[in-house]
């Protein structure tokens, strides 16, 4: 799984704030029980945590995927931009790997206007 290097999970802090608005996102949209449970802030473990919650997703009501990734605000054009620039991926994985980018941007951007 590839995450740009200028994001990181390591940091505790940022750790916590992704956890709590990965919650926020996925609560506001009706799927707190399907949410992640993140016990590890090692990126593989969140891949796969969100991984397994967008397959629960996806089998219990297809079109409900389309308002999470609304919520988060990923687009259809970047979903389209990451499935081409990675055929080896399968579109769950696309999508696992595109929510947390976007949260960890959040999460960042927050960090750095709040100071």
């Amino acid at each position: 799984m590839e995450i740009d290097s200028n994001y990181s999970l390591q940091s505790v802090d940022v750790f916590e704030k992704f956890k709590t608005q990965l919650q926020r996102d996925f609560e506001l949209c009706g799927f707190l029980d399907i949410a992640p449970k993140l016990s590890s802030n090692n990126l593989e473990h969140v891949f796969n945590e969100v991984l397994k919650s967008v397959l629960t997703i996806e089998k219990k009501d297809s079109s409900s995927i389309q308002n999470l990734l609304y919520r988060i605000d990923i687009t259809e054009l970047q979903i389209k931009k990451e499935a081409s620039s990675h055929p080896e991926k399968n579109f769950q994985q696309i999508l696992a790997e595109l929510i947390i980018k976007r949260i960890l941007q959040k999460v960042i951007l927050k960090q750095q206007y709040s100071k």
